[in-house]
Formats: C-alpha cells, structure tokens, sequence
C-alpha cells in the first residue's frame, strides 16, 4: 500500500509540474470557501452520442450508450440499439485524474469502474454488469444476468438512508426491462458478499421458522430427560429392592412398573415425534414446512 500511494503520490507531482509548465496553475487558485482549486479537471473522451454536463474539479455526468470504460466497453460500442446509459462519476479516475501528460499536452480521459472514485452507473442494458469489463464482482448465487438493465453505485462508502425504512425488493415484475423476456417463473433472491468472495455463501436464516425448530427441539430434549430419568430412578429400586431389608426400596419398585405401560407410550410416541420433527425441520427435506434456511437469500 505504501509503495502505491508513493507511485500516486509522484503521478500527481508530475502532473503539478506539467501544468505549471504549460501555465495552467494560478496561485490564487485555493479552494478555500468553494473557489477554484489547482486539481486537475480532466478532459473527458466524448464521443458522438454522448451529452456531458461537467464541473471543474473532476465531476462529471454522461448521457450516452452503454459505456463503463473506453469507446469500445459496453453494449453502446456495438451496433445495438436501446442501450441508453446515464453515468454520473465525481471524480473521473480519482487520485490519478489528469489534465495534460509529461509533455503539458491536454490529454483526454476515458471512465474506469476501478480509479473514478464515486459512481452511479444507470444503463438500459449491459452485456453483465458483474464481468470484468464492467465491476468486476463475484458470481453469488444470483449469478450472472446478461444483456440485462443494470444500476450501480461504487464508492469508498456507500450508505443507503431511509427515514422511514428500506425494502431490498427482488422479482417484482414478470419482464424484465432490456427486452420485454418473461421473467415471471425465475424468482431472484439478494446476495450479501463481503470481500466480493463467494466461497462460503450461505442462505440466510429465517428466524420464526428457526425459533419453531428450536422450541420443538427443545420439546423432544425434554421428552428423552424425562424418559432416561425414569429408567435411572427404576434401576436403582430395582437394585435396592435386593438389597434393602426396609422393603422401602420394593415399594418404589411397584410404584414405578404401574408407570411403565405410560412410559412405553411415551417412547413411541417420542418416535414419532422424532419422524416429525425431521420431515417438518430437516435440512435434507427440501419440502420441510419450517426450514429456516432462506430459498433466495445468501451472504457470507
């Protein structure tokens, strides 16, 4: 990390020199109070169907076709039609922005889904927004959705703010938006991957169908105690009613063989509690009443 922010570090030096050299770098240019600063402004490499809005300190929006990178990224750089896109990126290439070469000559700049620092990429259809060529994201169980309408954010931080709450909303319509394609039987779930590594991605846990499990767990945990107790307490009259002179012991023993027809039901009746238990609960039943595991939803 120290030797990238060194490499920056010299890049950004570089670029002073040039545009001092090609007298594009006032000394009255502070920044203080929102005046203007002596950062570069980078030219953008616009192309014909694009229209830009652009600030001067490196924000930018672009309304155009599907573009993540150069004129030859993305869907727009064919020959297809409906693929809109509106960009909008403060700070084209981030730390490494630049107006002019080593040279001073001005230089145009292409977006990058890896140095522009923030980032909202909105595109009626990407050929798959998670390859390589555009964010470069890890497959999950969603997987890869190709020639599909796409939203990105990318920042250092995002946070997405609700007052009032937020809903994460999959499959609600029957069509998708690139091409009109039924979609209605295909039920999307979300995936939550940190690190974008996927390896260990796991559904996620519904809790009242957990708490059933447990609370029945629990119910056949106690079933079992109140059983092997029972055959404890009738070993040891058992034992006792051979040895005890009292007859205290052979008493007990009575007592309990007039509750053994009671505890054999209770055994089978634990059986079948048990064959309940994992055609409701059991992770190997795929059409278990109450399994807790989300069908759709995964994270890591």
């Amino acid at each position: 990390m120290a030797k990238a922010d060194t490499r920056a570090k010299a890049f950004i030096n570089a670029q002073k020199e040039a545009r001092k050299s090609a007298g594009q770098i006032s000394p009255n240019n502070t920044g203080i109070n929102h005046t203007l600063s002596n950062g570069p402004n980078p030219t953008y490499n616009i192309r014909e169907s694009e229209n830009v809005i652009q600030g001067k300190e490196g924000a930018i929006i672009i309304l155009g076709r599907d573009r993540p990178g150069s004129e030859t990224s993305g869907t727009g750089a064919s020959a297809d039609t409906n693929v809109s896109c509106i960009d909008i990126i403060a700070g084209l290439s981030g730390p490494l922005k630049r107006e002019v070469d080593s040279k001073g000559d001005r230089v145009a700049t292409n977006k990058s889904t890896e140095l522009d620092s923030a980032r909202i990429y909105i595109t009626e259809r990407a050929k798959d927004i998670d390859s390589k060529e555009y964010f470069n994201l890890a497959r999950g169980n969603v997987g890869y959705l190709t020639n599909r309408s796409a939203i990105a954010v990318k920042a250092d931080s995002v946070r997405i703010i609700g007052r009032e709450g937020i809903k994460l909303v999959t499959s609600s319509d029957t069509r998708n938006g690139a091409s009109g394609l039924f979609i209605g039987d295909n039920i999307q779930g979300v995936d939550i991957i940190a690190g974008n590594d996927d390896s260990d991605l796991q559904p996620m846990v519904k809790g009242d169908d957990l708490a059933k499990v447990l609370d029945s767990l629990l119910e056949i945990i106690q079933d079992i105690h109140s059983s092997v107790s029972f055959q404890i307490e009738m070993n040891l009259a058992t034992i006792g009613s051979l040895t005890d002179p009292t007859g205290a012991s052979a008493a007990k023993l009575s007592s309990l063989l007039s509750r053994l027809p009671a505890e054999v039901s209770n055994l089978a009746c634990q059986e079948r509690n048990f064959a309940f238990h994992k055609m409701n609960y059991s992770e190997k039943n795929p059409f278990a009443k109450y399994n807790f595991r989300s069908k759709y939803n995964h994270v890591n």
